[in-house]
Protein backbone atom coordinates (compact mmCIF):
# COMPACT_ATOMS: atom_id res chain seq x y z
CA UNK A 1 0.00 0.00 0.00
CA UNK A 2 1.24 3.48 -0.87
CA UNK A 3 0.57 6.56 1.24
CA UNK A 4 1.10 10.16 0.20
CA UNK A 5 1.71 12.25 3.31
CA UNK A 6 0.48 15.67 2.20
CA UNK A 7 1.74 18.45 4.40
CA UNK A 8 3.10 21.95 4.58
CA UNK A 9 6.83 21.36 4.64
CA UNK A 10 7.92 24.90 5.41
CA UNK A 11 7.70 24.90 9.21
CA UNK A 12 9.56 22.74 11.68
CA UNK A 13 6.34 21.90 13.50
CA UNK A 14 4.60 20.68 10.38
CA UNK A 15 7.59 18.57 9.31
CA UNK A 16 7.76 17.10 12.84
CA UNK A 17 4.05 16.24 12.79
CA UNK A 18 4.44 14.46 9.43
CA UNK A 19 7.45 12.52 10.68
CA UNK A 20 5.60 11.42 13.83
CA UNK A 21 2.73 10.04 11.77
CA UNK A 22 5.15 8.36 9.37
CA UNK A 23 7.08 6.72 12.24
CA UNK A 24 3.88 5.41 13.84
CA UNK A 25 2.72 3.84 10.57
CA UNK A 26 6.15 2.37 9.81
CA UNK A 27 6.25 0.89 13.31
CA UNK A 28 2.98 -0.93 12.62
CA UNK A 29 3.65 -1.92 8.99
CA UNK A 30 6.93 -2.89 7.38
CA UNK A 31 5.51 -3.07 3.86
CA UNK A 32 4.10 0.46 3.49
CA UNK A 33 5.54 2.89 1.00
CA UNK A 34 5.14 6.38 2.44
CA UNK A 35 5.98 9.45 0.39
CA UNK A 36 6.66 12.52 2.47
CA UNK A 37 7.28 15.47 0.10
CA UNK A 38 9.35 17.23 2.76
CA UNK A 39 11.92 14.48 2.41
CA UNK A 40 12.15 14.78 -1.38
CA UNK A 41 15.26 16.95 -1.38
CA UNK A 42 15.52 16.89 -5.18
CA UNK A 43 12.66 19.38 -5.28
CA UNK A 44 12.38 20.69 -1.73
CA UNK A 45 15.91 21.46 -0.52
CA UNK A 46 15.56 25.23 -0.51
CA UNK A 47 19.24 25.71 0.40
CA UNK A 48 20.37 23.78 -2.71
CA UNK A 49 19.05 26.29 -5.19
CA UNK A 50 16.08 26.89 -7.45
CA UNK A 51 13.43 24.35 -8.43
CA UNK A 52 10.68 25.31 -10.87
CA UNK A 53 7.03 25.18 -9.89
CA UNK A 54 6.35 22.65 -12.63
CA UNK A 55 9.18 20.39 -11.43
CA UNK A 56 7.57 20.36 -7.98
CA UNK A 57 4.12 19.75 -9.47
CA UNK A 58 5.23 16.90 -11.70
CA UNK A 59 7.39 15.19 -9.05
CA UNK A 60 4.65 15.25 -6.43
CA UNK A 61 1.91 14.38 -8.93
CA UNK A 62 3.85 11.31 -10.05
CA UNK A 63 3.84 10.03 -6.45
CA UNK A 64 0.25 11.07 -5.75
CA UNK A 65 -1.25 9.37 -8.81
CA UNK A 66 0.37 6.08 -7.76
CA UNK A 67 -0.80 6.26 -4.14
CA UNK A 68 -3.68 4.50 -2.40
CA UNK A 69 -4.16 6.94 0.49
CA UNK A 70 -3.63 10.66 0.96
CA UNK A 71 -3.12 11.89 4.51
CA UNK A 72 -3.67 15.64 4.59
CA UNK A 73 -2.14 17.56 7.49
CA UNK A 74 -4.36 20.63 7.43
CA UNK A 75 -3.05 22.86 10.22
CA UNK A 76 -1.64 25.53 7.92
CA UNK A 77 -4.36 25.19 5.28
CA UNK A 78 -1.70 24.99 2.57
CA UNK A 79 -2.97 25.65 -0.97
CA UNK A 80 -0.70 22.97 -2.42
CA UNK A 81 -2.24 20.42 -0.09
CA UNK A 82 -5.73 21.56 -1.12
CA UNK A 83 -4.79 20.90 -4.75
CA UNK A 84 -3.38 17.49 -3.84
CA UNK A 85 -6.59 16.62 -2.00
CA UNK A 86 -8.67 17.58 -5.04
CA UNK A 87 -6.55 15.32 -7.24
CA UNK A 88 -6.81 12.49 -4.70
CA UNK A 89 -10.60 12.85 -4.51
CA UNK A 90 -10.94 12.75 -8.29
CA UNK A 91 -8.71 9.66 -8.47
CA UNK A 92 -10.80 7.96 -5.77
CA UNK A 93 -7.98 7.69 -3.21
CA UNK A 94 -8.84 7.20 0.45
CA UNK A 95 -8.38 10.60 2.05
CA UNK A 96 -7.75 11.24 5.75
CA UNK A 97 -7.37 14.76 7.21
CA UNK A 98 -5.84 16.04 10.43
CA UNK A 99 -6.65 19.49 11.78
CA UNK A 100 -5.38 20.09 15.33
CA UNK A 101 -6.28 23.76 15.89
CA UNK A 102 -7.32 24.27 19.55
CA UNK A 103 -10.15 26.55 18.43
CA UNK A 104 -12.03 23.39 17.46
CA UNK A 105 -12.44 22.60 21.16
CA UNK A 106 -15.29 23.82 23.36
CA UNK A 107 -18.15 23.62 20.89
CA UNK A 108 -20.34 22.42 23.77
CA UNK A 109 -19.77 25.61 25.82
CA UNK A 110 -22.99 27.60 25.56
CA UNK A 111 -21.38 30.85 26.77
CA UNK A 112 -19.51 31.12 23.45
CA UNK A 113 -22.62 31.58 21.31
CA UNK A 114 -24.40 34.75 22.57
CA UNK A 115 -21.36 37.03 22.06
CA UNK A 116 -20.81 35.56 18.60
CA UNK A 117 -24.47 36.14 17.65
CA UNK A 118 -24.12 39.81 18.60
CA UNK A 119 -20.73 40.28 16.91
CA UNK A 120 -19.39 37.68 14.49
CA UNK A 121 -15.83 38.90 15.20
CA UNK A 122 -16.22 37.46 18.71
CA UNK A 123 -16.15 34.07 17.02
CA UNK A 124 -14.21 31.60 19.16
CA UNK A 125 -14.18 28.98 16.44
CA UNK A 126 -11.97 28.47 13.43
CA UNK A 127 -13.59 28.37 10.01
CA UNK A 128 -12.42 25.53 7.82
CA UNK A 129 -13.38 25.49 4.16
CA UNK A 130 -16.35 23.14 3.92
CA UNK A 131 -15.57 21.96 0.40
CA UNK A 132 -12.18 20.77 1.65
CA UNK A 133 -13.51 19.14 4.82
CA UNK A 134 -16.28 17.54 2.77
CA UNK A 135 -13.59 15.35 1.20
CA UNK A 136 -13.49 13.42 4.49
CA UNK A 137 -17.23 12.69 4.55
CA UNK A 138 -17.94 11.14 1.15
CA UNK A 139 -16.21 9.41 -1.72
CA UNK A 140 -16.31 10.79 -5.24
CA UNK A 141 -19.59 8.97 -5.98
CA UNK A 142 -21.26 10.73 -3.03
CA UNK A 143 -21.33 7.64 -0.80
CA UNK A 144 -21.08 8.78 2.84
CA UNK A 145 -18.51 7.17 5.09
CA UNK A 146 -19.76 5.54 8.31
CA UNK A 147 -17.42 7.85 10.19
CA UNK A 148 -15.84 11.07 8.81
CA UNK A 149 -12.12 10.78 8.10
CA UNK A 150 -11.15 14.09 9.69
CA UNK A 151 -9.47 14.23 13.08
CA UNK A 152 -8.47 16.70 15.80
CA UNK A 153 -5.79 14.43 17.30
CA UNK A 154 -2.99 12.63 15.46
CA UNK A 155 -3.48 9.55 17.66
CA UNK A 156 -7.07 9.18 16.39
CA UNK A 157 -5.92 9.64 12.80
CA UNK A 158 -3.19 7.02 13.20
CA UNK A 159 -5.59 4.56 14.84
CA UNK A 160 -8.13 4.83 12.02
CA UNK A 161 -5.42 4.71 9.34
CA UNK A 162 -4.09 1.48 10.83
CA UNK A 163 -7.59 -0.03 10.85
CA UNK A 164 -8.20 1.10 7.27
CA UNK A 165 -4.91 -0.37 6.06
CA UNK A 166 -5.56 -3.73 7.75
CA UNK A 167 -9.08 -3.84 6.27
CA UNK A 168 -7.84 -3.00 2.76
CA UNK A 169 -4.64 -5.04 2.45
Amino acid sequence: MKIYLGCDLFTEGQRWQAEEIQKALEKEFTDLEIYNPAKNLQINDKSAGFTTNYDILLADYERLKNSDILVGLMDTQDLGLAAEMGIAFEKGLALFQLYTDIRLEGSDKEDKFPPMKKDIFQNDFMYINKLVTGLSYVDKTGKKFKKPRIYKKKEDLIEDLILYIYENK
